[in-house]
């Protein structure tokens, strides 16, 4: 029986008689969602609860998946023709090493790992970066734009205009050019083009993204909406397609429609550590390129009333309006010293915060990027910073350097916690170590177990980690 791959940028196909492989891999490939129960569709039985990163009828799939069909087809001692349509990439040379970077101006060595990453994307052409926050990702970036040709159309995205924007002063920092933005007021055609995951922002781009070579997208876990799902097949001729997350796959991979959405887009994760394996959070902190980190989850045994309200009301009244805990967190912070991060959940727990902690700075998701920008200096550079912010405007990819990360949002995410526990750990000169303070709500069932999936997921990630009641 003869066997053949057609491959091309977005999606290839099996072509093949032998409807039983082609069985066994659409049950291989079939995944269902998270929460999967809960679709309409499913309840009323008109969906199956199953999505197909593998088709039937066709033998079609999304060629960043093109590894796990291979793999799957050798374990079978399946030999296929190959028919490669993509163009291979153009590189300014066949790889670097540590010195790469070495400017007159900047002295810069690359660590291991990033020379690593960097000649994967060489070899490979597609394919996930994931490294600890603060590892350096920028680098990487910087790296592979300086080793792409003069001129080559390059998309960047990222998933709001505060990475945008850092990106994009970051790309003008290191000289690389015909660099431009697109994005709320910013319409600046240019050959790099960087731009928000937003809807009027890809309608806008619509007609340019068959004109792309290559695709960047940062913090890749939170731009797999819908939307971009839309989009990512219509870069036809991109046949650079990097991803770049410290968590590229939401849940700690436990959600496999998101895993495999973002496989199939961008294809599998560069190893670049050592054997062969994902660098780690603790690896860096061994050798000296992270900070070190402690934390203390303080139990919260107020209010006494709530223990078996749904979640939407325990989060309201256990955390984002719980007076008693929200005076707790103002204490915590009025003991430290340093710059300090208070994150939350809601805009009315952040202004209840404000008004305890007058001195403090708050930010949230309606501020402009100057107003964040001034925030986001402040816990660079100043000696006390207090700052209040909505996580989810600073948990992925933000640069400041603080001493202390008090995460008084709950949540139980394991890619939320990570990136959350990230924005501490960049080195500073004036840093020994970053403190991260949290809190066991002993007050619901489903706040308790958030906190306890917390506390699994950092010692998973070998950070020291007590558990105690208030002393302070």
């Amino acid at each position: 029986m003869n066997y053949t791959l057609k491959i091309e940028n977005d999606y290839s196909q099996l072509i093949t008689e032998d409807s039983a492989l082609k069985t066994k891999l659409w049950q291989t490939l079939r995944i269902r969602p998270k929460n999967y129960f809960h679709n309409p569709a499913y309840q009323k039985k008109v969906w199956d609860g199953y999505v197909d990163f593998f088709k039937l009828n066709t033998g079609k799939f999304l060629t960043g998946l093109l590894p796990d069909i291979k793999n799957y087809l050798d374990a079978l001692k399946i030999e296929c023709a190959i028919m490669d349509s993509r163009t291979k990439p153009i590189w300014n040379q066949d790889g670097i090493d540590k010195h790469f970077l070495n400017t007159k101006t900047k002295k810069i060595e690359l660590y291991d790992y990033q020379v690593a990453s960097v000649n994967h994307i060489i070899k490979w052409g597609r394919g996930i970066v994931q490294l600890p926050t603060a590892a350096g990702k920028t680098n990487i970036l910087i790296s592979a734009l300086k080793l792409i040709p003069p001129k080559t159309p390059v998309l960047f995205i990222t998933k709001n205009k505060g990475l945008v924007n850092q990106n994009y002063k970051n790309m003008i920092e290191w000289g690389i050019p015909n660099v431009g933005r697109w994005y709320d007021k910013y319409k600046e055609l240019n050959y790099i083009m960087c731009c928000t995951a937003h809807k009027d922002t890809f309608k806008s781009l619509e007609k340019l993204l068959p004109l792309f070579k290559a695709v960047f997208v940062d913090e890749v876990h939170g731009c797999m909406s819908k939307l971009c799902e839309k989009l990512y097949p219509k870069l036809t001729n991109a046949v650079v397609r990097i991803g770049i997350s410290a968590t590229p796959f939401k849940f700690d991979g436990k959600d496999k429609e998101h895993k495999y959405k973002v496989k199939g887009h961008f294809g599998p994760v560069f190893k670049t550590g050592e054997d062969n394996q994902v660098i780690t959070t603790s690896k860096l902190q061994d050798r000296g390129m992270l900070s070190k980190s402690s934390g203390i989850f303080y139990n919260i045994y107020v209010p006494t009333t709530i223990k078996h309200e749904p979640y939407l009301d325990a989060v309201t009244m256990g955390i984002a309006e719980n007076l008693e805990f929200l005076n707790i967190v103002k204490r915590l912070a009025g003991t430290l010293s340093g710059r300090t991060l208070i994150l939350v959940e809601r805009k009315a727990q952040g202004e209840f915060l404000k008004q305890l902690i007058p001195h403090a700075q708050w930010i949230q998701g309606k501020d402009k990027l100057s107003v964040r920008e001034e925030v986001f200096e402040s816990l660079r550079s100043d000696t006390n910073a207090v700052a209040i912010a909505t996580r989810h405007i600073i948990s992925d990819g933000i640069d400041v350097f603080i001493h202390n990360l008090i995460n008084a949002s709950g949540g139980q995410a394991e890619h939320s916690v990570v990136q959350q526990m990230g924005r501490g750990l960049r080195k500073a000169g004036d840093k020994v170590a970053l403190k991260y303070f949290d809190f066991v709500f002993k007050t619901n069932d489903y706040l308790e177990d958030h906190s306890e999936n917390r506390i699994k997921m950092l010692t998973k990630e070998k950070h020291d980690i007590v558990v105690k009641d208030i002393d302070f």
